[in-house]
């Protein structure tokens, strides 16, 4: 009798545990869902979130502030102007509440958002934005000048960034390189030396880098080059509730087109203002592009030669066309195996049509915001548009590992019909040179 006692006392204590644990899992499940469901609903409000929350966050994240520029404002001679991602087109004013540690400004902003609705009028992505704050006059003599957004006037801001002002010495050098955000898991070091050395054979002062992330080699170039004052790297991450993981965060820009291609109109821009009292032009890249002059030894003399026609204060943009150069059957034997554009000698014989593919040198003088091939916003209406510089003059190489989606219908053609390319053959002995002592001194070879 002890016995089924026993028994049923242990029957009844395990269903009561079988019961808790049910009454714990359903309750686990409960707080989980909860969760869920307040996560979500922040989301919601954050996409309906009023636009000082959005520049604070990409205030906070993208963290860019330009140099000052005089005598380009429309409303006053001094005005400060900033990059900023908003998610979806901004319909709210923007004030700039600018002080410094005596006085205080409040001026209402103008925004102009970085994009063309006949590209994709959608507005459901991340969109960079250029906001004009124009400075009163009684700030000219400040040095430690403040600026921070708000949706209202007077309101306190967790960011208020430091104006920096540049002012240029002397003559501007002639072109600054500029390449979006570097996202490599694969090791192109090798390459990325070649074309750097081509970039500063050919006259380029100086190159900007935006990086995301790249195998250590890839850094160590990066490294080397900045030490030696001809580069500058940037690192960059994407804004919002993108990801940032390294491996997600390629997936997602590679996955995202329309959205990669807003994100990448931030460092573009940012390189413009960077180099606005530096450079007289700026020539977006990627690292497998060439801008070769035809006729003239380096970028200086090929300006000079266009400018005789058109005068530099109303050049826009200088754009250059586009040939394609996909990896070669036959290969110029005589250049070691590590100097890929010189070993690939031939062409596509098909010039791209001049509105695809081409790379502008924009004049930083004359244009507000710009896109990866061409000037996007002029300053005012009394300049060219762009001009399309002929292939005598100038051409640039594009080393395609394959032939571009956009180009389907004639990939076929581009990839079979090649001719013989001597366009940088002059350039080679120098080339090789640089190639070899930096590889030598990176311990690559």
């Amino acid at each position: 009798m002890a016995r089924a006692n026993g028994i049923c006392h242990s029957r009844r204590k395990l269903g009561a545990m079988c019961i808790s644990m049910i009454f714990f899992i359903i309750a686990i499940d409960y707080r989980k869902r909860k969760m869920i469901e307040s996560e979500d609903e922040k989301r919601k409000q954050h996409v309906k979130s009023d636009f000082l929350e959005d520049v604070d966050y990409a205030l906070e994240t993208m963290k860019y502030m330009y140099d000052m520029q005089r005598g380009k404002a429309e409303i006053r001679d001094v005005v400060e102007k900033m990059l900023t991602v908003s998610f979806r087109t901004l319909r709210h004013k923007v004030y700039c509440n600018i002080f410094d540690e005596r006085r205080y400004a409040v001026v209402e902003g103008y925004v102009r958002e970085i994009w063309q609705r006949g590209w994709d009028p959608r507005d459901h992505f991340y969109i960079p934005n250029l906001i004009t704050c124009p400075i009163p006059r009684r700030f000219d003599s400040s040095t430690k000048l403040f600026v921070s957004i708000s949706s209202k006037p007077c309101s306190a801001q967790r960011v208020a960034l430091r104006v920096r002002v540049s002012k240029s010495e002397g003559e501007k050098e002639a072109v600054a390189v500029c390449v979006k955000g570097m996202d490599f898991q694969e090791d192109v070091s090798i390459r990325l030396v070649e074309w750097l050395e081509a970039q500063y054979l050919l006259g380029v002062s100086t190159v900007t880098t935006y990086v995301y992330t790249v195998p250590k080699r890839v850094k160590k170039v990066l490294d080397h080059y900045g030490e030696l004052g001809k580069l500058e790297q940037i690192p960059l991450t994407l804004p919002g509730h993108s990801p940032n993981l390294p491996l997600v965060r390629s997936q997602y820009i590679a996955r995202n087109r329309q959205q990669k291609r807003r994100h990448e109109l931030i460092p573009y821009n940012d390189c413009l203002y960077r180099h606005i009292s530096t450079h007289r032009y700026i020539l977006i890249l990627d690292i497998d592009e060439l801008v070769v002059p035809m006729e003239h030894n380096n970028y200086f003399d090929l300006l000079k030669a266009i400018e005789q026609d058109t005068s530099a204060d109303r050049t826009t943009s200088l754009s250059f066309p586009n040939v394609f150069k996909f990896p070669a059957k036959l290969v110029n034997q005589s250049v070691p195996e590590h100097l890929y554009m010189l070993r690939n000698s031939h062409r596509s014989r098909k010039t791209s049509d001049r509105r695809n593919y081409g790379k502008s040198m924009t004049s930083t003088a004359n244009v507000a915001t710009v896109f990866n091939h061409f000037a996007l916003h002029r300053l005012t209406p009394n300049v060219t548009g762009t001009i399309y510089v002929p292939e005598t003059l100038g051409v640039k190489l594009h080393y395609k590992g394959t032939c571009p989606i956009e180009s389907r219908s004639e990939c076929d053609e581009l990839q079979t019909d090649t001719v013989p390319d001597h366009s940088i053959d002059r350039f080679a002995d120098e080339l090789e040179r640089r190639v070899n002592r930096t590889l030598s001194e990176l311990r690559f070879l």
